[in-house]
C-alpha cells in the first residue's frame, strides 16, 4: 500500500492511542439510549470512534469491508446526532464528514444527508463568500443537479470571494469540470487539490483521524466523479483509489442497538 511513511506513521499512532482506551464505548452508548447527560454529543464522540476504526481497518489492515462498514455507522451515528439535536451552522464541516457515507457506499444514507435540510442555513448556502456554498455544490453534484450546479459555479466565477474563501475558487473548478464531464480538467485540479501547497492550505479542514493520510476534499470530488461514471485517475496516497469504485456491502450492520 502506497502511504506517506513519515506522516502516516505518526497520524496511525496517533488512531491507536485513541483506540487504545480512548473512549468509553459502554458509557456513551447507555448515555444515548437512556438519555442521560447529552445524547447528540455522545453519538457524534462514538462517531468519531468509528471514523477512526475505519482509518485503522484500512490503513492498518488494508480491510476495505470493514473500513465501508465503519464508515456506514459513522454515518449513521452522525444522523442520529442530527436527528435529536440539528443545527445550521458550519455546513461545509458537516459535508466533510459525508466523506464517510459516500465511501462507504450506502444509498440510504447517503440520500439522507442530501435531502436533510436542517442541517444548512438557506441563506448562507447562496451567497459565494461562505464555505456553506461549497458544501452545498457538493450535495448538488452527488444529485446529479448539473444545471444548477453549472449556474452556480459561473456565479462564484463571476463574483470571486475573497480572503480565505478565496482558496474554494479550485474547487468551483473541479464542480464547473464535473458538470461538463470533463475527466481531464476534473483530473487537472485533484492533482492540484494534493500538491503540497493545498495540502497545507487545507490541514484545518483534517481531523486528528485524517492528516497526513488522506485529502478528504480530493476522496469527495473523486467519489462523486465515480458515482456518475467519471472514473478519474490521481496518483496519489492522499485519494486511496480503492475508495473510489462504487461497491455497496451486501449487508449494513449499525453496530448499536439505538440504530436498529
Amino acid at each position: 500500500m502506497n502511504i506517506i511513511p513519515d506522516m502516516a506513521r505518526s497520524r496511525l499512532e496517533h488512531i491507536d492511542s485513541h483506540l487504545d482506551g480512548g473512549f468509553d464505548i459502554y458509557r456513551l452508548a447507555n448515555n444515548v439510549e437512556t438519555g442521560q447527560g447529552d445524547p447528540a454529543a455522545c453519538s457524534e464522540r462514538l462517531a468519531s470512534h468509528a471514523y477512526a476504526k475505519g482509518m485503522h481497518a484500512w490503513f492498518r489492515m488494508e480491510d476495505l469491508y470493514a473500513m465501508k462498514e465503519w464508515f456506514y455507522i459513522s454515518g449513521r451515528l452522525n444522523q442520529y446526532a442530527s436527528q435529536v439535536r440539528s443545527d445550521k451552522m458550519n455546513f461545509l464541516y458537516k459535508m466533510l464528514e459525508f466523506m464517510r457515507p459516500l465511501v462507504s457506499d450506502n444509498q440510504q444514507l447517503i440520500d439522507w444527508f442530501c435531502q436533510f435540510s436542517e442541517i444548512r442555513d438557506v441563506k448562507r448556502i447562496e451567497s459565494v463568500t461562505t464555505p456553506d456554498y461549497t458544501g452545498y455544490q457538493i450535495v448538488l453534484a452527488v444529485k446529479g443537479e448539473w444545471e444548477l450546479l453549472s449556474e452556480r459555479c459561473l456565479q462564484m466565477s463571476a463574483k470571486p470571494p475573497k480572503g480565505k474563501t478565496a482558496r474554494f475558487l479550485l474547487d468551483n473548478e473541479f464542480f464547473a469540470a464535473l458538470a461538463k464531464g470533463d475527466i481531464r480538467l476534473m483530473e487537472g485540479v485533484l492533482a492540484e487539490l494534493i500538491s503540497p501547497k493545498q495540502i497545507r492550505a487545507r490541514a484545518s479542514a483534517e481531523g486528528g483521524y485524517s492528516e497526513g493520510l488522506i485529502s478528504t476534499f480530493g476522496v469527495i470530488f473523486s467519489k462523486i466523479a465515480w458515482r456518475h461514471g467519471y472514473e478519474v485517475k490521481v496518483d496519489s496516497p492522499y485519494i486511496p483509489a480503492e475508495w473510489l469504485p462504487v461497491k455497496p456491502l451486501s449487508v449494513y450492520d449499525p453496530h448499536y442497538r439505538f440504530l436498529k
